[in-house]
């Protein structure tokens, strides 16, 4: 490691720092490295600005003490790379590398998804053909031939101003002075590492930066991360959402309140279970997520020529379905998997529990979800992803939930692609769901995560459905996305006749995930209003027989009752809770509740029966989850095996 402390070592036209003019030069570097932390910090609030928020300058330097403090968080990481570095400007090259490019991929993923950089998405790093997927690699390329230049103008800039201003090199200064700056250098590296570390405590009690960001008050905005990136400054809406518990302790958490639950919701089980005949023992169970699968049509903004899905929407006026409230706009597949396959609920978690996949669950040997339950019912648990094993850590996820096969894009029957679509398409993955079923003895549970309509859709396909209302690329990406939809819409109802067809009988629960992210800020006013932004369909459908049941906004953590209750077949505890809490609150979402007529509720107003089985729903989620797991045995026998 270099000797030098400031900038480049000093060329040999220069003259050595005299002892009397060290303290000058010190405040001078300091003095451009907090001018540079400011700057860079500003490119960092700057992609947090959407759409011309009239609000974001006011929160930024005005009210709100965010873009101050993140100035300080930058400063001291700069400070930490010069103290280590020895040289300025190549601490500040190197700096500036992270940061710009921080910036823009925040700007690209709230332009894609409508939320922001976390913590947690350093895990895509490990995945880079994903990545890759999402830009093209000569843009990669671009990008690291950019910032390569950037480190090196940095440090031609500071040679350059080094032959005017002389730096101190600890080599050719006295040796008292050099002691000075050996020693000044060792105090600011471990200063600042100190501080910077208490950046990872963010959200434990008395921590120092939360103080920070909270010292005018406290303006976290949990339910809309955009805005809590921008009322915070970015690194404090990063650092809010810095890993935590998933949830609090609930009051009167203990085994003699888990007892008690458990013995209220068996005698609701029963009560449920005396008026049904059915039975899932001998009936394969099919789950299947449909990647980006909406009706476009309900949005407004623009019109498509011909209807993309209108076998799904037939499909849907004959049996139990409804929409699907969806965490996210643009992102949150395995959010929705999650909460599907454990009936568990995001909205009851603490809000930094972004990815349960990659911050909770992979952390366990097992936990519970329906893949155990339906093990234990005789079930043979079989997961089916046209993609790779690494994303949001599924083949951990997959492991501890218990699924005794991972069927992936490379170990695929089939892996056949329509057109230039670079995905496996939604034929192949529903045949290799029959193929399994074939080939098994007994019945098995299945859970199938679809990959032909992921973004990006530009020119996938030869022949989009038209689009009016707009133009230009959103209208090509649309036409796309539609044409995609098409497709899926016939591969689904051939995937239900060859069903049909079967011995077999099959119950085939299908939800789409979430909207794409390829709308432009028009359509995306013309539906900002409510939750259209968050909607898509959802059926549950039979091999023997269906009725039409049309259901009110749903939480896919209230998938599994329906599919009880379109089998009519005899629940456990745990759903009966789901399925008694659904009767009265049919949608939960971080800072939202839904009733059962559709209309937003505020917690407050809940009625007491309401509220109590919220409660009840929330102490054994914490059970389930992080807490001791008294009550998996009794609630849902086999869930976590």
């Amino acid at each position: 490691m270099s000797t030098s402390l400031v900038a480049e070592d000093a060329t040999t036209e220069e003259q050595a720092v005299a002892p009397h003019r060290l303290p000058v030069v010190l405040r001078r570097g300091a003095a451009l490295s907090l001018l540079v932390a400011a700057l860079l910090t500003f490119a960092l609030e700057l992609s947090t600005l959407w759409r011309g928020d009239p609000r974001w300058f006011g929160d930024q330097f005005v009210t709100g003490v965010g873009y101050y403090a993140d100035t300080l968080v930058m400063w001291l990481a700069l400070l930490f790379l010069w103290a280590l570095i020895g040289r300025l400007w190549w601490a500040i090259g190197l700096l500036s590398a992270i940061a710009l490019p921080l910036a823009a991929a925040n700007r690209i993923k709230i332009s894609l998804r409508e939320e922001p950089i976390y913590p947690s998405d350093v895990d895509f790093l490990s995945e880079p053909g994903f990545l890759g997927s999402m830009v093209s690699p000569w843009k990669v390329v671009l990008l690291v031939v950019a910032l390569v230049a950037l480190v090196a103008a940095c440090v031609l800039v500071g040679r350059r101003l080094a032959r005017r201003y002389p730096h101190p090199s600890v080599l050719r200064l006295p040796r008292r002075e050099a002691v000075v700056v050996g020693g000044l250098r060792a105090v600011v590296l471990l200063v600042s590492a100190l501080l910077l570390f208490q950046t990872t405590k963010f959200n434990e009690p008395g921590n120092f930066w939360r103080g920070v960001y909270e010292s005018r008050g406290d303006h976290w905005r949990y339910w809309n991360q955009k805005t809590n990136y921008r009322s915070n400054g970015f690194f404090g809406g990063l650092f809010y959402n810095m890993p935590i518990s998933a949830m609090g302790e609930p009051f009167a958490y203990n085994e003699p309140a888990m007892d008690e639950i458990s013995a209220r919701y068996a005698e609701v089980a029963d009560r449920i279970n005396q008026h049904r005949t059915g039975t899932l023992d001998d009936v394969n169970v099919v789950l299947v997520l449909s990647e980006s699968f909406t009706d476009p049509t309900q949005l407004d903004g623009f019109d498509l020529e011909t209807d993309p899905i209108p076998r799904t929407r037939a499909l849907m006026r004959q049996t139990t379905s409804g929409t699907m409230l969806a965490q996210l706009y643009g992102g949150g597949t395995a959010n929705m998997e999650f909460e599907t396959l454990t009936g568990q609920s995001l909205a009851l978690f603490r809000p930094q529990m972004i990815s349960p996949y990659q911050m909770l669950v992979a952390g366990y040997e097992r936990f519970p979800s329906a893949v155990g339950w339906f093990k234990a019912q005789g079930h043979r648990p079989i997961a089916i992803h046209p993609y790779m094993v690494g994303m949001y850590k599924r083949e951990q996820v997959y492991r501890t939930f218990g699924f005794e096969e991972f069927i992936h894009d490379t170990s695929m029957g089939s892996q056949e692609k329509i057109e230039d679509n670079p995905y496996i398409d939604d034929h192949a993955a529903f045949d290799e769901v029959l193929d399994q079923i074939d080939g098994s003895a007994g019945p098995l549970m299945v859970n199938l995560v679809t990959m032909q309509n992921h973004i990006p859709v530009d020119n996938h396909y030869d022949d989009p459905i038209g689009v009016t209302g707009i133009g230009g690329d959103e209208a090509d990406r649309i036409g796309q996305y539609a044409r995609g939809l098409a497709h899926t819409d016939e591969a689904l109802a051939e995937f239900l006749t060859d069903l049909k067809k079967r011995d077999e009988k099959t119950i085939v629960l299908f939800y789409g995930d979430h909207l794409p992210g390829i709308y432009d800020s028009d359509v995306k006013d013309a539906n900002s209003a409510g939750t259209a932004l968050n909607q898509t369909p959802f059926f549950v459908w039979s091999t023997e027989g269906n009725a039409p049941r049309p259901m009110p906004l749903t939480s896919p953590a209230f998938f599994l009752p329906l599919v009880y209750r379109v089998a009519d077949a005899p629940v456990p505890p745990y759903l009966a809770l789901l399925d008694k809490l659904h009767d009265r609150i049919s949608a939960l979402h971080q800072g939202r509740i839904i009733g059962s007529d559709g209309n937003e509720i505020d917690a407050a107003d809940l009625d007491p029966t309401s509220r109590q089985l919220l409660n009840d729903l929330r102490l054994v989620q914490y059970d389930f989850s992080i807490g001791r797991r008294y009550s998996v045995d009794s609630m849902w026998p086999g869930a976590d095996r």
